[in-house]
């Protein structure tokens, strides 16, 4: 086997991401499993990633005992600490706080070196240094759990007070953030809005003024890596000093390159995606000094032990996971582009040759794309159709925009330069507007965002993955394309007939007061409840999960204003009756009831019966319904089976009785099959009374 280091590499991470991911119970038998393969394994070369893995799941182990236990070890206690503001803070729900990460220096008197999350706390920027006290707690079953683990959060703390000022953090990378805001503050000043945040956001990793509507342009037209920076902005920053290769001075110059590429990493805050580009460069620049080939996939192995080394549990972090598969993406595509150029030469025909030159970025692209795709299904994101000729279209204008950007705080720096720096500004704002106009092109394209069921996608790419090891030797790599393009197109067929009919009904938007939306053939029906934060909240989901604007918009609100939100028909519940019912999408009705300032919806799927409710509505008798979506105040007037929240521990959760409780922390909901059956998604039982 060659590249036995990017085999075992990625043989580690993947066994590291298991356990993350699987019971404790569970690591034992498999690594055990594990043993045995690589013992009755005949070939050596397959031993390799077996052994990677057992390594993986022994050093899972290890860091979990050392490093996690003694940190969970606190939950529960009452602390007084000294805590740092981590640069990821963010502004809170309550004024004069933020929110996010905070090293802890000491507890308690004594050292220590423990990161936790805190939702509120009192503070202004990063660097801060404060002493309060804080009751420490596990970190809650969600789906930011892991997440959080990957960056070394493995508690939450919750701030109670006895705040006392301390003198701020001298520690270098706090300097590099506000260096970065300071960049980021000069760019936004020579370019119109829109386009700032979006060179901020490419250049500086500031995301903080991107708009949402072109974040959500980005990630429709399947180019939303553009925005975050990555190995490709670093590689295409590094290559900038990639000259001179016969000069005498072309060691220094390597020297250089490390040391900008250090700089950069550092500047943006080291995310995951820019530290495995980094470390990956290390070793491409370490084999250039000392005249060394070097190979992708290995740099990439390595890399991952050494992440992997640093924290078990880094490769649950999605950045880490669709930076490793773009990397075997590209990988294939290499691999491939070299294949049809020994063809091309054998053949000794320059119009082959010009076709396998023009199909070289396509095939990168198509690779790339599909090698994320089990990642961002498995994290419930939407994919696009329309990725491949989005970045083939776009991806080479990244340079330019990156370039023109460094031009442009190197010459708003020196005063005498200021009609360069209106020049480089002008040329650039041109250059971004270009760019998202092809972004916003490629985005409006039909089916250009198409959200995939989970479990059923990921069941396909499992066998599809079965028949490439079957087919992986000989003549039978000829044959797999066909039996996958079989394999596919029956899976498309049988997805699109389970499909049909099939409702989808989710809570978005606010915890304490979400948003009910409901989705069936590509159609919606919006259930609104109040709030700006909840008016972006459903059009984001909207935008994965139906490219058409809602077939129905009802407004529940007591005191309801003009929204700015598209859709077929807005129904203000306090304009309506006391009772109305209709039919909306495919044989669906919805019951509308209104009293005084409270309404009440009940959606009506087959048999089953879902309410909505906003206030603490009052009817001549009490409406029988299977479930009730998230209450702010129970009302005698809805008896329900169930009822679905977003809050774990509601304020009326002591006044339900006959009922069973879920909670779901992400977008909790159900789908239901009209007259079949019920499946709760993202929710787990807490109550049953």
């Amino acid at each position: 086997m060659k590249r036995k280091l990017g085999w075992f590499g990625l043989g580690f991470a993947g066994a590291e991401l298991a356990a993350a991911n699987l019971p404790p119970l569970v690591c034992v038998p498999a690594a055990a499993f594990l043993a045995l393969l690589a013992f009755w394994n005949r070939r050596r070369d397959a031993r390799i990633p077996l052994l990677g893995a057992l390594c993986g799941l022994a050093w899972f182990a290890l860091f979990t005992l050392i490093f996690v236990q003694p940190c969970r070890a606190l939950a529960g206690q009452t602390v007084t600490c000294t805590a740092v503001v981590e640069t990821d803070a963010e502004a809170s729900y309550s004024d004069s706080r933020l929110r996010g990460t905070l090293r802890l220096t000491e507890i308690n008197g004594k050292p220590a070196r423990l990161r936790v999350q805190c939702p509120s706390f009192p503070g202004e920027s990063a660097g801060e240094r404060f002493e309060a006290s804080f009751a420490l707690s596990s970190l809650p079953d969600n789906r930011y759990r892991l997440s959080r683990n990957s960056k070394g959060v493995y508690l939450q703390a919750e701030y109670l007070g006895s705040y006392r000022g301390l003198a701020a953090s001298k520690v270098p990378r706090f300097a590099l953030f506000r260096l970065r805001q300071r960049w980021s503050a000069v760019l936004r000043r020579w370019l119109p809005k829109r386009l700032d945040g979006m060179e901020a956001a490419m250049l500086l990793a500031d995301k903080s003024h991107l708009e949402d509507a072109v974040q959500q342009a980005f990630r429709a037209a399947g180019v939303s890596h553009l925005l975050a920076v990555s190995g490709l902005h670093l590689a295409l920053l590094c290559g900038l000093l990639g000259f001179g290769r016969r000069w005498r001075f072309y060691k220094p110059l390597i020297l250089l390159r490390g040391a900008a590429a250090l700089f950069y990493l550092l500047l943006t805050g080291a995310p995951v995606s820019v530290l495995r580009a980094g470390l990956v460069l290390a070793v491409a620049l370490a084999g250039d000094f000392f005249l060394q080939p070097v190979d992708l996939l290995t740099s990439t192995g390595f890399a991952a032990v050494l992440m992997g080394l640093q924290n078990a549990c880094a490769p649950c972090d999605i950045g880490f996971q669709l930076s490793f598969c773009a990397v075997l993406g590209v990988q294939a595509a290499a691999a491939l582009t070299e294949a049809e150029r020994r063809a091309a030469a054998q053949g000794k025909s320059a119009a082959l040759r010009l076709v396998c030159r023009l199909a070289e970025p396509v095939q990168v692209a198509a690779l790339a794309s599909l090698a994320t795709l089990p990642v961002l299904v498995a994290h419930g994101m939407s994919t696009s159709l329309v990725g491949i000729v989005c970045n083939v279209l776009v991806v080479w204008m990244l340079q330019p925009a990156l370039q023109m950007g460094i031009l442009l705080l190197i010459f708003s720096a020196v005063p005498f330069l200021l009609p360069l720096v209106n020049l480089t500004g002008l040329t650039l704002s041109l250059w971004l507007k270009a760019m998202l106009g092809i972004v916003e092109r490629c985005a409006a394209l039909p089916f250009a965002s198409v959200y995939l069921p989970q479990r059923y996608t990921l069941f396909v790419l499992a066998v599809l993955g079965a028949l490439a090891l079957y087919y992986r030797h000989g003549k039978g790599m000829r044959v797999y394309p066909i039996a996958a393009l079989i394999c596919t197109a029956a899976a498309v067929v049988m997805g699109i007939w389970m499909q049909r009919d099939v409702v989808e009904i989710n809570l978005v938007g606010a915890s304490n007061n979400p948003c009910v939306v409901c989705v069936q053939n590509g159609q919606a029906v919006v259930l609104f409840r109040g709030g700006e934060s909840n008016l972006s909240a459903v059009e984001r989901y909207l935008a994965g999960r139906s490219r058409q604007e809602p077939a129905l918009l009802v407004d529940l609100r007591a005191r309801p204003t003009a929204l700015d939100f598209a859709a077929a028909e807005v129904v203000t519940m306090q304009a309506q009756p006391g009772f109305d019912t209709r039919t909306v999408l495919d044989g669906l009705t919805i019951d509308l009831y209104h009293n005084k300032s409270a309404s009440l919806a009940v959606l009506g799927i087959g048999d089953r019966h879902i309410a909505v409710g906003a206030g603490s509505i009052q009817l001549a008798e009490p409406i029988r319904v299977d479930v009730l979506c998230a209450p702010g105040a129970l009302s005698d007037a809805v008896q329900a089976d169930t009822i679905l929240t977003a809050v774990r521990h509601p304020k009326w959760l002591d006044e339900i009785e006959s009922c069973e409780l879920r909670y779901g922390d992400a977008t909790p909901g159900l789908t239901l099959r009209p007259g079949r059956s019920m499946i709760w998604e993202e929710a787990q039982t807490i109550a049953i009374q």
